[in-house]
């Protein structure tokens, strides 16, 4: 067991996709956000932050809200971080349903130290299937009380270590793809 959280980042408003939940779309008999949870099955704490807990009752995970709302996704890696039982937290957001068990196992077993492991599929950072650490909170506060919300900007100030695909070969950039939009979901459905 991986002794991390991992945490699915629900609480978009998900404008590109007609205002239609992601988390609860559905790929392969399962919602995305299902399959998520299977992937991540090694971490011993799931929960998920979502600005409504409704659809996600029957999954028998914590649900916790965004402290700071309207902040975007540092808004929810912050929850996530506060509710977290674990220091290190895998945040991923709930429109990747081709991450898979091997990638996330990966990306939770390192050991190195850092504020923030992030992975870097051919030269790109991948900040929503990154790991956060607890001692962020302090700064993240400061970002979004400040109004600094942009995720890539508050990434390079940290310690942060990055994972590159060229290490991993499991790393593949399809396993990172999120659906954002109707056509992006219905290229999805034709995998």
């Amino acid at each position: 067991m991986i002794d991390k959280t991992l945490a699915i980042l629900a609480g978009g408003k998900s404008s590109r996709m007609n205002y239609n939940n992601k988390a609860l779309l559905i790929y392969k008999e399962k919602t995305f956000i299902e399959n998520i949870i299977n992937a991540g099955g090694n971490f011993r704490e799931k929960i998920i932050i979502a600005n409504s807990n409704e659809g996600y009752k029957d999954l028998r995970l914590k649900i916790y809200s965004d402290i700071y709302l309207d902040k975007g996704p540092l808004g929810g890696i912050h929850s996530a971080l506060k509710n977290s039982k674990y220091d290190k937290v895998l945040c991923i957001a709930c429109d990747m349903p081709l991450i898979s068990n091997d990638v996330l196992n990966i990306i939770g077993s390192f050991k190195e130290d850092y504020e923030v492991l992030i992975p870097k599929i051919n030269g790109r950072l991948q900040p929503m299937c990154a790991i956060y650490s607890k001692c962020l909170i302090p700064k993240i506060e400061k970002a979004l009380i400040n109004e600094e919300n942009k995720l890539q900007k508050f990434i390079l100030s940290t310690n942060y270590k990055v994972i590159d695909n060229k290490a991993y070969e499991a790393l593949r950039e399809d396993k990172f793809s999120n659906i954002n939009t109707r056509k992006e979901y219905e290229l999805l459905e034709e995998i």
